[in-house]
Order: structure tokens, then sequence, then C-alpha cells
């Protein structure tokens, strides 16, 4: 009798952009962020599949504000599994550091695979960027760590996804540089971020490229200018075998009341 062996997966949930206020009543875009990132939080732990690890992509607050991230970790108290999150544009690092001091290290292991947590977020700005020296530092991580599969989390993408104006406000320094070394960096399986919006799948050399959906508002895939999409929030799913090859797939959550302003044009 021929048995076969059956990959063991650990399974890594990514949520991003909860963009949540300092106030119970804060909404963006006439969406109230907290109800629907407790509505994503609730599905993920209803999923009879466990997950071993979650990570939140930045744009964790509305405004960078010690109160919306205290909202924010008291809505992830019954979180489905440990969880890490890293800063994008609208967050504070050096806030989201003095507040939960062990949520942010650089390399996670889960299972053979390495995660780097890496920080696009550039103070004053909307676009994100590495300086020299981080890119120096993250190339040393991915080769300390060249006998594990590696995923590099982010905020920005580093790749166009083909909405015209959100790709004015993607990685911008040092991305010709970090876009090299994936490409050369054979180690490297995946790349996945925030900041977008929207799902995106593509490919880079070696690696996987996925941006996620927001746990509150959607951006319009494939828009000009700044388009609110009907689609529902949603958060990503990783299975992770320790050959290096993955699975992934974006679930959407179905939310009853759920109210954003379709018309706006910017926020």
């Amino acid at each position: 009798m021929k048995i076969e062996a059956v990959q063991p997966a650990n399974r890594l949930i990514q949520i991003t952009d909860p963009h949540i206020g300092g106030r119970p009543d804060y909404q963006l875009l006439g969406l109230d962020t907290g109800h629907t990132l407790e509505e994503v939080l609730r599905t993920i732990a209803a999923n009879p599949v466990r997950p071993e690890l979650m990570v939140v992509t930045g744009d964790v607050s509305a405004n960078g504000s010690e109160a919306a991230y205290r909202r924010f970790l008291h809505k992830m108290r019954g979180a489905a599994s440990p969880w890490y999150w890293l800063p994008g544009n609208h967050d504070n690092p050096q806030r989201m550091d003095e507040i939960a001091p062990k949520r942010r290290p650089e390399v996670i292991a889960l299972g053979n695979w390495r995660l780097l947590l890496l920080d696009t977020s550039v103070p004053g700005q909307i676009s994100g960027g590495f300086s020299a020296a981080e890119l120096a530092r993250i190339e040393k991580l991915i080769d300390a760590h060249r006998q594990h599969p590696i995923m590099l989390m982010m905020h920005h993408q580093p790749v166009p996804v083909g909405s015209h104006w959100i790709d004015g406000h993607m990685l911008k320094e040092g991305r010709e540089s970090f876009v090299g070394l994936i490409q050369r960096s054979d180690n490297v399986r995946a790349v996945c971020w925030g900041h977008v919006h929207q799902q995106f799948d593509s490919r880079l050399g070696p690696a996987g490229l996925h941006a996620t959906p927001s746990t509150s508002v959607q951006f319009t895939p494939g828009s000009g200018p700044f388009a609110v999409d009907s689609e529902m929030p949603g958060y990503r799913w990783f299975e992770l075998y320790d050959d290096g090859s993955y699975e992934t797939g974006v679930e959407r959550v179905a939310i009853a009341e759920y109210s954003v302003d379709l018309a706006s044009s910017g926020y």
C-alpha cells in the first residue's frame, strides 16, 4: 500500500490598513472602521483552520495617535493567534513601539520560513522608501537566512498595481535597488503589502507579489483618479510549506451594516 505524505503547512493571516481612529465614533469616508475590523477578526476566528500567526501590514491608525493604538490593541485582545504589526504612512512607528514594544521584531520564524517585517514609512510623506543603509540591512538579513524561504512584509507597494493615483504614492526612494534585491535573491519567495486597499497578485523573478484588501475602505482596481470600490473588507491567508512553496488567497467579509461614500474624491 502506497501512503502519500502530506507536507505540513503553517497558516499565516495578513490584515492591513484598519485606519482605526482615536474616538469610538471615528469614520473613514462614512465607514466605521472599528466595526469592520471587528467583523474581519470575527470571521478569521470562526474559521476552523486556525492560523499560527497574524501580521498587520500598516496604517493601523488613522492619525498615529496613542488613543487610536489603544483602541486597536483593545480590539485585538481576542485575536485568533499571536500577532505582530508594522507601520504605514498614517502611523507613528515610535509610538507603536512605545505602546507595544514586542510587536515589531525584524524577523519572525514560522516553520522553515522567515518573515522579515520592513518599515517603508517616511516621516511626512504618503509614499514610502528605503535608505541605502536600510537596504544594506535588509540584504544582510536575507543573506543571514539564506537556508530558509523568506517572505518580505511591508506597507507600500514596490511595483505598480495599475491604479494610477495610488501608484503615485508607492515605494520611491530605493525602489529600483529593492526590486533588484528581490530578483537576485532566490530564497525570497513572497513579498506582500497593504496601502493600496485592493487585491493584487503577480510575480517578480522567483517571488510572488501580493497586495491585500483593507479591513476598512476599498479602492477601485485599475482606477485613474481616486475611486472607492463597493467590494467588502477582507484579509489574506497563506499556507506556507517548509520546501518554500505556498498557497494564498483573499477572503471577503459580508457585513450587514456597511456604509461608505462611493462618490468621495479623496480622504
